[in-house]
């Protein structure tokens, strides 16, 4: 508070003012502004008072409407009926401005912190669609199979519909997703994914469809959901069938109303989301054992896909080695040769349970391993692929093209097949992982009796 001596200009205070807090007190309490002529008499002995030799004041709120953010003091340290009425109007235009300028402070800084989000998930997007980008997203294969399901992918792609996508683990059912969107007019949106079974049910709801600020423990502002993120395109929700039943009932409306609501919100979001869902369960089975809801099944599968295994797309795998061969060789800096003959027999013999992402992981170690420009034999394989060669032996497979051995090989596996379960077409389907439809198709290609 300046202060005037002796009838000279004010003179700032050095260090700190102490402040009353019984003047604060009771601008708070009344809520208006307080004029003290005679502080000590008219506020009461205070200790603050005191202890500040306050003789005269002015206390005006800082606020607008019903909210107070402070108060606005002035005083006077030496002589009672110092201050006036006239001062406190002074002061309240003062206050006004105050208060302007708080509430612009205020603003501001929300403003920022809205900023901050904003590039937050921006650049959370940005990093994930460059990965998505930048890596290889081409779909290798040329397989009938690979064919039949690409030819379902362009009927499908440039549609509304919700798009279930069935198959194996590592059959590459997100490259699929991928593909419907990227090949429909929403491309120029996000594509979004989620993986249903890598979070627990209170954290994917609250990812899924956001919340507000406040909503629960641990949420100091508000996010927005990946619905929201996903609006004008695509969102991928990988292994559906982990989804917990609560949440699925707010994933049927989300698909059915078009809307979604954060937690701890009171108002319902417009959303235009298309849904691609994969699972490498069967929802059937999970719709009778009472763990998914029926309406919901049939709300995502619409246009069911099935991705092949590798094993029903035996032809592929030489173009599919070839590929990650050239791809690992490349990010390690390494250049390599090629598959010995008898290494790829035995690459196109093995069944590959774990699918295209087995192999992709069999292949970088197999460049890890082999010498610099050298052929990648055999005796690099993994144990568990080199005790197919002696099952390669007993086919009796003839020297030829690599198609011609694939066949060859596929013949002798199919009336394998069928001798052990008594040429039982449905055991024998079974035991190979086909359907019985596919066992026949098979053995018309092949010219299996």
């Amino acid at each position: 508070m300046p202060r005037w001596c002796c009838g000279q200009q004010p003179a700032s205070p050095q260090g700190a003012v102490p402040v009353a807090r019984a003047i604060v007190r009771k601008v708070l309490a009344e809520r208006a502004a307080i004029l003290a002529a005679d502080a000590p008499t008219e506020v009461g002995h205070s200790d603050s008072l005191l202890g500040a030799s306050i003789r005269s004041t002015i206390g005006v709120p800082l606020g607008r409407g019903d909210e107070i953010v402070g108060v606005l003091q002035v005083d006077n340290r030496h002589a009672p009926a110092m201050l006036s009425s006239a001062d406190v109007d002074t002061l309240a235009v003062l206050s006004a401005s105050a208060s302007l300028a708080v509430d612009n402070a205020r603003l501001i800084e929300r403003l920022r912190v809205a900023e901050d989000r904003l590039e937050r998930e921006n650049l959370y997007l940005k990093t994930r669609e460059a990965e998505r980008r930048g890596g290889n997203q081409d779909i290798i294969g040329r397989s009938p199979a690979m064919g039949s399901l690409l030819g379902q992918v362009g009927k499908v792609a440039d549609t509304r519909v919700s798009v279930l996508i069935e198959g194996e683990t590592g059959t590459g059912k997100e490259l699929i997703a991928s593909a419907l969107h990227y090949r429909s007019r929403r491309r120029d949106k996000l594509f979004v994914t989620q993986n249903c079974a890598a979070m627990p049910e209170s954290l994917l709801e609250s990812e899924l469809f956001g919340h507000k600020k406040g909503s629960f423990t641990g949420a100091t502002e508000e996010k927005k959901g990946l619905f929201e993120l996903a609006h004008g395109g695509t969102l991928f929700l990988d292994e559906i069938g982990e989804l917990a039943l609560s949440l699925q009932a707010k994933l049927l409306r989300a698909i059915q109303e078009g809307e979604v609501r954060p937690i701890g919100a009171t108002q319902v979001k417009h959303v235009d989301v298309r849904i691609v869902a994969a699972t490498n369960r069967s929802l059937e089975d999970e719709v009778k054992a009472g763990r998914f809801r029926e309406d919901l099944f049939y709300r995502l599968k619409v246009f069911p896909l099935r991705t092949p295994p590798l094993r029903e797309r035996r032809d592929d795998i030489p173009l599919l080695a070839g590929h990650f061969l050239a791809r690992y060789a490349r990010e390690l800096g390494k250049t390599t040769g090629s598959f010995a003959q008898h290494t790829m027999e035995l690459l196109v013999a093995y069944d590959w349970p774990g699918n295209v992402r087995e192999l992709q992981n069999e292949v970088q170690r197999l460049v890890i391993q082999v010498d610099p420009d050298g052929i990648i034999t055999p005796d690099l394989l993994s144990p568990h692929l080199r005790k197919v060669e002696g099952l390669v032996a007993r086919a009796g497979v003839p020297k030829g093209s690599l198609k011609e051995m694939v066949e060859g090989f596929e013949r002798y596996v199919l009336r394998e097949a069928l001798r052990e379960h008594n040429n039982n077409k449905t055991s024998a389907a079974r035991a190979l992982g086909i359907t019985r439809e596919g066992l026949h198709k098979k053995l018309r290609q092949l010219g299996v009796d």
